[in-house]
């Protein structure tokens, strides 16, 4: 059997506060746009039927209790032999971002891809985007 390569994981903690915040607003998705960054940037964590995906964004990955993990295609361009982890910090949240309440931010610790992972990837379907997307 083989192991399924994912391209964004969440740790305990972030997990954690993830189901704090799914129980206070209900479903929820992370996206992440802007410039490419590395650790420490934050992705936003919104109400999932409140925020459009564009039809060109990029499922970078699934998450506990349904949450997805959106980015544009520029991000994917910069972040595509990349792994995320996302995790927690202490600190202010965008405003946006339903973590803001929990005086918690969510951030994203990065690591390069194995050549083996690259790999798996490649020989995978492509990751989905928006224009397949069903609510």
């Amino acid at each position: 059997m083989q192991n399924t390569i994912h391209r964004v994981d969440i740790t305990e903690r972030a997990q954690d506060l993830l189901r704090r915040v799914i129980e206070d607003n209900g479903p929820v998705l992370f996206r992440q746009a802007g410039d490419c960054c590395g650790d420490d940037s934050a992705p936003m964590c919104l109400p999932t039927r409140q925020f459009p995906i564009e039809k060109s964004d990029i499922l970078l990955g699934r998450l506990s209790w349904h949450t997805e993990f959106w980015i544009s295609p520029e991000q994917f361009e910069c972040w595509k032999d990349t792994h995320l982890t996302i995790d927690v910090t202490r600190g202010p949240a965008s405003e946006q971002s339903l973590e803001a309440s929990h005086g918690l931010r969510f951030v994203l610790r990065a690591r390069q891809l194995t050549a083996a992972e690259n790999a798996a990837l490649a020989a995978a379907p492509p990751p989905r985007t928006g224009a397949d997307r069903t609510l």
